[in-house]
C-alpha cells in the first residue's frame, strides 16, 4: 500500500509524507506545488500504517475542499475509511463536537446556526429599532473580528476600527445582537469556535482519542482557530500544518500570519519541509511572481522551481482609460482564442479583480462583444430568494424560536401580514424577552392581548403559519414513522402553493426559479442517500468517562451543512456554455486558469487605497499572478473609471521587473502555441484550424489599442520609468515589427543587438537589447518635445511627404539594400536562413529615434520585397537544434528604410530567437541596444537562471529541525 501512495510523489513531497508522525511538521507549499496531493498522501500513509480514521482530525478552509479531499483519500484507502475521518472546516468540526458534548457547557439542545445573512438581518433590525447611524456591515465585521480574537471587546486592536462607530453604539449593538441569538437558540460562525474552545478547555477528555491533527491552509487561521488546533492535539501533540505564508490574504477575516511564529514557539522541535516544485505555471510567470513577492524582506525565505517550460513573458499593458482597458481585454481574449486554433476556449480565461466594483466596465465590454462570462463570489445558490424562503420554512420547523427564519415566512405566500406588522411583532417579543414564536402562540392559541392592534385577517394569517409549522413538526419528528426530508419539502410546497406564488410574483423568470427549487429537492434527496450509505457519517468515537448526546435529527444536520456551506452553486449539467470567469482575487484563491487578466494594477487599486497593510496587498497580487498557467496579463489605465489619473502599482513599477515583462500581448506563432499545448497537456492544433480561427480577427497582433502618451504628469513618470528601465536592463522583444508610436523625441544611437538561437522543448521569439545613452530626465525631455513640436508643426507634413517620395524612389532603384516603407510585408526570418552571405549584405546605419510622424503614415502597410538581414547559409535544422556556432548579431534600425545584419559568434545563450512575423498589419518596433554584449540580470529557473531547471543539483530535502538534529526524509 505504501508503494502505491508514495509512487506519484517527488522527493520533497515524499519526505513530508513519511516524516515522523509522532512529532510536529510544517509543510511550506507554494502555489501549484501539489499541496493537496501531499496532504492526502500523508493522511493515507497514516491510515495504512495503523492509525484509526476516527483518531485523525483534518481541517480544510472550505466545505468544497473537504469534500474533494475525502473523495481523494477514499480512492487511495477506500470509502469505508475515509468516511470515518473527522474531516471538515473548523466550523463544521466544532459543530460536531458541540452537538455531542455541548450539554457539558450548558448549550441548549438543537441549536441552529446563524449564517452571515442572518447575522446581518439581526443587526439591521437593531440599528433600525434604536435609530443608530452606523453601517450594519461594519458592525457585523467588528463583532466577528472581536470574537475571532477571543471575544474580548476591550482589545487594543479595536482602536483601529473607523471612528464612525462610537463605542457606546457598538456596545449596544453587540449586546442586543447576543441577546437576539440567545432568544432564537442560534450560534453564529464565531460562536461555534468560541464555544468549542470553551468545551475543550473545560473537558479535554472529549478529544483524548485524537492521535494526528492536520491543518490545511494554515496561513488563513485566526487566533481562536490556532487555539483549537492546540486543544485538538493536546493529548498526543502530533500536528501537521500545511500552508504558504506568501498567500496569507485574509486579515479582514482576522487571519493572522503571526500564527507561524506562534507555531514555532509552541512546538520548538518541529520540522519544516518546503515543497518548491511548481507544476502549474510557466517559468516566465513564476519568475515574475517571485520578483514581486521577494520585495518583502520580512517573508519566510523560500523559492519556487518551475517544472514547465519557460513560456511567454507576462504582459504589463498600458491603456488610455478604464473604458479602453475593458475593450482591450475583450479583444485580446478573442485574439488569443483565434490565434491558438481551438486550443483555448472561454473557460480557460479569468479576469481577477482587487475589488468587485471594478467589474462593471469589463462586464459591459464582454456583453457588447458577445463573450459569455460568469461571476464568482456572487449570490450563493442557497441565498437565492426562492431557495432561501424554503430553507427558512425548514429552519422554522426545526427550530420555531428562530426569529429571523420565522419572520421571513410570515407573509410568504401573502397572508396580509405586512412588513410593519412583522416589525412590531418582533419588537413586542423583544420587549417581553421572549421569542417571536412564543408571542405568536400567545396570540393564536392563548388569545392573549398584546400591545398592538391586530386585525382578524392578520390573526388568521398567523394561525395559518402555526398550522404549517406544527403539522410539519409532527410528521418529521414522529418516532415510529418519521417523514423523509424530501417528503417534508414536498409537503411545504403543497401547503403554500409555492409554484403558484412564484408564477404570480416572479413570472419573468419562473422557469429558472422553479428549476432552483427542484435542484434543492434533489440536493435533499442526495443528502438522504449519503446518510443511508454512511458517506456523511458525523459520529464521534465513544470515550470512556464522557457522555454524548447521541444522534441528531436529519433536518438539523442538513440545515447545518447548508449554513456552513461556502456556496454550492446549482449544477446545470456537465455540458455548459464556455464562460469567462470574473472573480475577486480573494475568491480565486486555490483556483487556476490557463490565461489570467489582472486589470487596474495601479496605486489605489492594488495596493488598495483603504488598506494599511502593504505587505498583504503584495501577497494578494502574488496570489493573482500565480493563478495563471500559460499567459498572464496585467494592465492599468492612465485614467480610472472616474477619470482620475493613475500611477502604476508600486509592486510592478520597480526597475528590476522590466526584463520580466513586455508591454503588449505576445505574438502568437507556432512556438507559442506549442508551448501552451505542452504546459496544458493538450493536443497541438493544426495549421488549418489556426488559419481558419484567425482569419476573421481584426488584427493578429495586440496593436489596436496604442497607449499614446498624454501631456500629464502620469505619462511623464511612466516615460521616466521606461527610459531608466531600458537603460539599465536588457529588454527582450518578441514583436520587432510593432509600431513605435511615441510622440516624444529621443536622441539615441543604435548599436548592434545581440541575439542568440538556442533550443529547448520549443522555440521562442525573444530578442534581447538595451540602449546606450546618457540619462535624460522626463521633465527636460518633455520640454524639448514641446519646443520642437511647436517649431516643426507647420512644415513637418510637407517635408515628410518629400522624404517618403525620395525614399520610395531610392528603394525602387535599389531593392536589395533597402526596405520599402510602402506595402512592407516582411517574411518569416526562417525563410532567409538558407541564403548566402552576399545576398544579405548591407551596411550598418546609425539613426535617431522618435521623430514625430503624422497619422496618415501609420495607416500604411509597408512591404519588404527582399531581406537585408544577413544570416548564416547553414541549414535551419542545425540552428534549431542549438548548434553553438550559429548565433547572429542583428542590427535593427527603427523608423528607417534600411536594416542590415552581421554574422558573429556570441557566447550568450540565454534567450532563444526565431522571429516569425504575421502577414497582416505589420508594425515596426524600436529595438534599443547596447554597444557591448548583452548581460541578462534577471533570469528564470533555479536561482532564476536562464540555464534552466535542468541544472539543479542532486536533491537534498529542504528540512529544518528545531532540535538541532537532522531530519531523515
Amino acid at each position: 500500500m505504501d508503494g502505491t501512495i508514495l509512487s506519484s510523489l517527488n522527493k520533497s513531497q515524499k519526505a513530508a509524507v513519511i516524516s515522523d508522525p509522532s512529532g510536529q511538521l510544517s509543510i511550506l507549499a507554494g502555489p501549484g506545488s501539489g499541496k493537496t496531493h501531499t496532504l492526502v498522501a500523508r493522511i493515507a500513509w497514516l491510515l495504512s500504517n495503523g492509525t484509526l480514521p476516527w483518531n485523525i482530525l483534518v481541517t480544510t478552509f472550505t466545505v468544497k475542499a473537504a469534500r474533494e479531499m475525502k473523495e481523494r483519500i477514499g480512492k487511495l484507502v477506500g470509502a469505508s475509511k475515509s468516511s470515518k475521518l473527522i474531516l471538515g472546516t473548523f466550523h463544521s468540526i466544532a459543530r460536531r463536537y458541540l452537538t455531542q458534548y455541548g450539554h457539558l457547557i450548558k448549550l441548549k439542545n438543537n441549536f441552529d446556526i446563524a449564517d452571515s445573512v442572518d447575522s446581518l438581518a439581526i443587526i439591521k433590525r437593531i440599528i433600525k429599532r434604536y435609530e443608530l447611524n452606523v453601517d450594519p456591515k461594519v458592525v457585523r465585521n467588528r463583532i466577528s473580528g472581536t470574537k475571532a480574537r477571543g471575544g474580548n471587546r476591550d482589545q487594543k486592536w479595536m482602536k483601529k476600527v473607523p471612528l464612525s462607530i462610537e463605542s457606546q453604539e457598538f456596545d449596544l449593538c453587540y449586546r442586543e445582537y447576543e441577546e437576539a441569538l440567545h432568544r432564537s437558540n442560534l450560534l453564529d460562525y464565531d460562536d461555534l469556535l468560541l464555544n468549542c474552545v470553551k468545551l475543550l478547555r473545560e473537558h479535554p477528555i472529549c478529544v483524548s482519542n485524537i492521535e494526528a491533527v492536520l491543518i490545511d491552509e494554515f496561513q488563513d487561521t485566526n487566533t481562536v482557530q490556532f487555539d483549537l488546533m492546540r486543544l485538538f492535539a493536546a493529548c498526543k501533540q502530533q500536528v501537521t500544518i500545511v500552508g504558504d505564508p506568501d498567500q496569507s490574504i485574509y486579515s479582514f477575516r482576522a487571519a493572522e500570519l503571526q500564527n507561524y511564529q506562534r507555531f514555532q514557539h509552541q512546538y520548538p522541535k518541529s520540522t519544516t519541509i518546503a515543497l518548491e516544485e511548481n507544476y502549474r505555471s510557466s517559468g516566465a510567470i513564476i519568475s515574475t511572481a517571485l520578483n514581486v513577492i521577494t520585495q518583502d524582506s520580512d517573508r519566510i525565505s523560500k523559492s519556487i522551481v518551475p517544472t514547465n517550460n519557460i513560456g511567454t513573458r507576462p504582459v504589463i499593458r498600458k491603456l488610455l482609460d478604464a473604458h479602453k482597458e475593458a475593450e482591450w481585454i475583450s479583444l485580446e481574449i478573442q485574439r488569443v482564442i483565434g490565434m491558438t486554433g481551438g486550443l483555448l476556449n472561454l473557460n480557460d480565461f479569468s479576469i481577477l479583480l482587487r475589488s468587485a466594483a471594478l467589474s462593471r466596465l469589463i462586464e459591459n465590454s464582454l456583453r457588447k462583444t458577445g463573450l459569455a462570462y460568469r461571476m464568482v463570489g456572487g449570490v450563493r445558490f442557497y441565498d437565492r430568494v426562492e431557495v432561501r424562503i424554503l430553507l427558512d420554512y425548514l429552519r422554522a420547523i426545526n427550530q420555531p424560536d428562530n426569529d429571523d427564519a420565522l419572520s421571513n415566512i410570515l407573509n410568504v405566500p401573502p397572508r396580509r401580514i405586512g412588513d410593519t406588522t412583522v416589525r412590531k411583532l418582533i419588537e413586542e417579543a423583544s420587549n417581553r424577552k421572549i421569542s417571536l414564536w412564543s408571542l405568536i402562540l400567545m396570540i393564536v392559541k392563548q388569545k392573549k392581548n398584546v400591545n398592538m392592534k391586530l386585525t382578524q385577517q392578520i390573526i388568521q394569517g398567523l394561525s395559518c403559519v402555526c398550522d404549517i409549522i406544527e403539522t410539519s413538526r409532527t410528521k418529521i419528528f414522529n418516532l415510529d414513522n418519521p417523514l423523509s426530508l424530501s417528503d417534508l419539502m414536498r409537503h411545504i410546497l403543497d401547503q403554500t402553493n409555492y409554484e403558484e406564488w412564484l408564477q404570480i410574483h416572479h413570472n419573468d423568470i419562473l422557469k429558472l426559479r422553479w428549476s432552483n427549487v427542484e435542484e434543492l429537492v434533489t440536493q435533499i434527496m442526495e443528502f438522504q442517500e449519503n446518510i443511508s450509505h454512511s458517506y456523511e457519517d458525523e459520529s464521534l468515537p465513544l470515550i470512556d468517562g464522557v457522555q454524548q448526546k447521541g444522534s441528531i435529527n436529519l433536518l438539523a444536520k442538513f440545515l447545518a451543512n447548508v449554513a456552513l456551506s461556502s456556496g454550492i452553486e446549482k449544477n446545470d449539467g456537465e455540458v455548459q456554455t464556455p464562460q469567462i470567469t470574473i472573480s475577486t482575487i480573494h475568491a480565486a484563491k486555490g483556483l487556476e486558469w490557463p490565461v489570467v487578466f489582472i486589470p487596474a494594477v495601479y496605486q489605489g487599486s492594488i495596493p488598495h487605497l483603504r488598506s494599511d497593510n502593504s505587505k498583504e496587498e503584495r501577497r494578494l497580487l502574488y496570489v493573482a499572478m500565480t493563478r495563471a498557467k500559460v499567459l498572464l496579463y496585467l494592465s492599468y489605465p492612465l485614467k480610472s473609471s472616474r477619470g482620475d489619473k493613475t500611477v502604476l502599482s508600486e509592486f510592478i513599477s520597480l526597475s528590476s521587473l522590466a526584463p520580466a515583462l513586455v508591454s503588449v500581448g505576445p505574438v502568437i506563432q507556432s512556438e507559442v502555441v506549442h508551448s501552451i499545448s505542452q504546459i496544458l497537456h493538450r493536443l497541438n492544433p493544426t495549421v488549418e484550424s489556426i488559419t481558419s480561427s484567425s482569419s476573421l480577427l481584426p488584427s493578429k497582433l495586440d496593436n489596436l489599442f496604442p497607449a499614446e502618451a498624454e501631456n500629464n504628469r502620469n505619462d511623464i513618470e511612466m516615460q521616466s520609468y521606461n527610459l531608466s528601465a531600458e537603460r539599465d536592463f536588457d529588454v527582450a522583444y518578441k514583436d520587432q515589427k510593432r509600431r513605435c508610436i511615441e510622440p516624444r523625441e529621443r536622441d539615441y544611437h543604435f548599436k548592434e543587438l545581440n541575439s542568440s538561437i538556442t533550443s529547448d522543448k520549443y522555440e521562442s521569439n525573444q530578442i534581447t537589447g538595451s540602449i546606450k545613452s546618457s540619462f535624460i530626465s522626463a521633465s527636460s525631455h518633455f520640454k524639448t518635445l514641446l519646443s520642437n513640436s511647436i517649431d516643426n508643426l507647420q512644415g513637418e507634413k510637407s517635408q515628410r511627404s518629400k522624404e517618403v517620395n525620395e525614399k520610395d524612389r531610392v528603394h525602387s532603384s535599389n531593392p536589395k539594400n533597402s526596405l520599402s516603407k510602402t506595402k512592407l510585408r516582411q517574411s518569416n526570418l526562417k525563410g532567409y536562413f538558407g541564403k548566402s552571405h552576399s545576398e544579405m549584405s548591407g551596411t550598418s546605419t546609425d539613426i535617431r529615434l522618435g521623430e514625430t510622424r503624422n497619422n496618415s503614415e501609420f495607416d500604411m502597410q509597408p512591404t519588404c520585397t527582399e531581406s537585408t538581414i544577413k544570416v548564416s547559409s547553414e541549414p535551419l535544422s542545425l540552428i534549431a537544434l542549438g548548434n553553438e556556432e550559429y548565433h547572429h548579431k542583428i542590427i535593427t534600425l527603427a523608423n528607417s528604410t534600411q536594416v542590415s545584419c552581421k554574422t558573429q559568434d556570441l557566447s550568450t545563450k540565454n534567450w532563444k530567437s526565431t522571429t516569425n512575423f504575421p502577414d497582416k498589419k505589420p508594425v515596426t518596433a524600436s529595438i534599443l541596444t547596447r554597444e557591448n554584449s548583452v548581460k541578462l540580470r534577471k533570469t528564470l529557473g533555479v536561482k532564476r537562471s536562464m540555464a534552466g531547471w535542468s541544472s539543479r543539483k542532486e536533491f537534498v530535502p529542504p528540512t529544518l529541525s528545531k532540535d538541532n538534529h537532522s531530519s531523515e526524509p
